[in-house]
């Protein structure tokens, strides 16, 4: 009876130490694959921020260039480039040249630094 017993709880111990040991595997297995597709996911946003910054630059470009005297379309797209999308690059130095050929002095929002 004492053998029996102790079988039971020896192996309840053993097999509740298995299934916590199972736990923790299957858990740690999903907090790595969480990170990962944490991971794949901010790359994607970014790539995705990366196009939009390079479509708005192309549109702002074209509208300097074939049609500069549509200075509300052009300074709607600069503040959504510059300010929203934080886009830089060239840019700054051809909308400055536009600026100053529109007689219209530096909008608030754009930071010439």
């Amino acid at each position: 009876m004492k053998t029996t017993i102790i079988i039971a709880v020896v192996s309840a111990l053993t097999s509740g130490g298995f299934l916590a040991f199972l736990q923790f595997l299957i858990s740690r297995h999903d907090h790595k694959q969480e990170r990962a597709e944490d991971k794949e996911s901010a790359a994607i946003k970014d790539t995705l921020i990366k196009l939009e910054k390079d479509g708005i630059r192309t549109q702002l470009l074209l509208l300097i260039l074939m049609k500069p005297g549509e200075q509300t379309e052009i300074l709607r797209l600069a503040q959504h480039y510059f300010r929203k999308l934080k886009g830089n690059w060239y840019m700054t130095s051809i909308f400055k040249t536009w600026l100053k050929d529109q007689n219209i002095g530096d909008p608030d929002w754009f930071d010439t630094e």
